[in-house]
């Protein structure tokens, strides 16, 4: 219908006018976003390269598996000193004693978690027949290098007997041979000795390394790859030698740290009980020496085979304090079996750390504390020194009939 009178309308678009004008636009945006991606490409491009580099993105970009951030109690305190004996004392590292004896410094025995499996809990896979090399993406990284040591020949000397002396007490260590510890062994198969762990997780080095790699496990719930392995190896020389052994290996020192002492008090305070014929109790640690530029690796060659070296450690109570009337009787007992040591095995022993520390060491006259290795030393290397020591304590105390 025509409209007589209305203004005229506007002269209608032709369609083929609007299909050319809707391409320019369409290729406008798609110029414009293709310029934006190629930015954004450009730069997850140098991103993927920077991080398959090995590179650490601050904000987590990237990571090889979930981090989370540890949690305090699994990990020991780097800043606390370890203080040991009451209940109420901060928990620390009885290893921290070879500052005097070699290069570097002692590291805690428990150190934070340098993993995300650390850090979320310990490693508690079953353990293959043989331990996996390396990934190559780990083995590309850089690592802390680790140096093999031998540390001797420092602090109080009687024949080949070394003492770190670190008491305000004069040592005499002919003196103190001369008396009998106050260990009378039967040696009829009765528990006599107990073997129990502290620190019942730490773990070594699974093969031979020239760097300790970031992100390498220095615990483990798995304990065919802990020091639990090595109270294995010091008991079955015991035994065999007709002294009866119980070894504990309930873990204290997780899923909480501290208070670690406090809870091997209680294993023992029960197997002493229950087994009240326990003369012997022997606390089986390793050892942490460096910083982070270098990890010592103590080890002595004992008949063509590399071992780890060890260090007994005997609490003093000089002032009364710590509630240790009868330190003295352990110190005998400790330097009978660093004499045995130096006699058959020697270097195998670091010189024995004499210092005022409990360490849950009153609670019997024959209570010792040892170091096997470092967390750079293999399980290997670990569990010869254990053998080693083994047949060491068992001829000390069958010479205490």
């Amino acid at each position: 219908m025509k409209i007589i009178g209305g203004k005229p309308s506007k002269r209608p678009v032709k369609p083929k006018i609007r299909c050319v004008a809707s391409a320019l636009a369409a290729c406008a945006a798609v110029s414009f976003f293709t310029a934006g991606a190629a930015r954004n490409f450009d730069s997850f491009r140098d991103t993927a390269a920077i991080a398959a580099a090995g590179f650490v993105f601050p904000e987590g970009l990237l990571p090889a598996a979930p981090v989370a951030d540890p949690a305090p109690d699994p990990a020991e305190p780097p800043s606390v000193p370890e203080i040991s004996g009451q209940s109420s004392a901060p928990e620390s590292s009885p290893e921290s004693s070879s500052e005097s004896e070699s290069p570097g410094e002692s590291l805690p025995s428990s150190q934070p978690p340098q993993s995300a499996a650390e850090a979320s809990g310990l490693s508690s896979q079953e353990p293959s027949s043989e331990p996996e090399e390396p990934s190559s993406q780990a083995a590309e990284q850089s690592g802390i290098p680790i140096q093999e040591v031998q540390i001797g020949n420092t602090g109080v000397q009687f024949g080949d007997i070394f003492v770190k002396n670190a008491t305000s007490v004069t040592l005499d260590i002919e003196s103190e041979l001369a008396q009998e510890p106050a260990v009378s062994i039967k040696a009829d198969g009765t528990p006599e000795v107990l073997i129990y762990h502290t620190h019942t997780t730490e773990s070594y080095l699974l093969w031979e390394q020239d760097e300790f790699l970031s992100g390498t496990p220095t615990r483990s719930q798995d304990e065919t790859q802990s020091v639990v392995l090595v109270g294995d190896a010091i008991a079955a020389q015991l035994r065999a030698a007709g002294i009866g052994v119980i070894h504990d290996t309930t873990c204290h020192d997780y899923p909480a740290y501290n208070g670690a002492y406090d809870r091997s008090a209680v294993t023992m305070q029960k197997n002493l009980e229950k087994y009240p014929g326990i003369q012997v109790t022997l606390d089986i640690h390793r050892d942490a020496i460096g910083d982070n530029s270098v990890r010592k690796k103590p080890t002595v060659t004992i008949d063509g085979k590399k071992a780890a070296q060890i260090m007994i450690l005997s609490g003093c109570d000089s002032d009364g304090s710590l509630g240790f009337p009868d330190w003295e009787q352990n110190l005998r007992l400790g330097l009978r079996v660093q004499q045995t040591l130096a006699e058959s095995y020697p270097g195998l022993a670091r010189p024995l750390n004499f210092c005022e520390r409990l360490y849950n060491l009153n609670m019997t006259k024959g209570s010792l504390l040892v170091e096997f290795g470092t967390e750079v030393n293999t399980l290997d290397e670990a569990l010869y020194s254990g053998e080693l020591f083994g047949r060491s304590l068992a001829e000390t105390l069958l010479a205490l009939r």
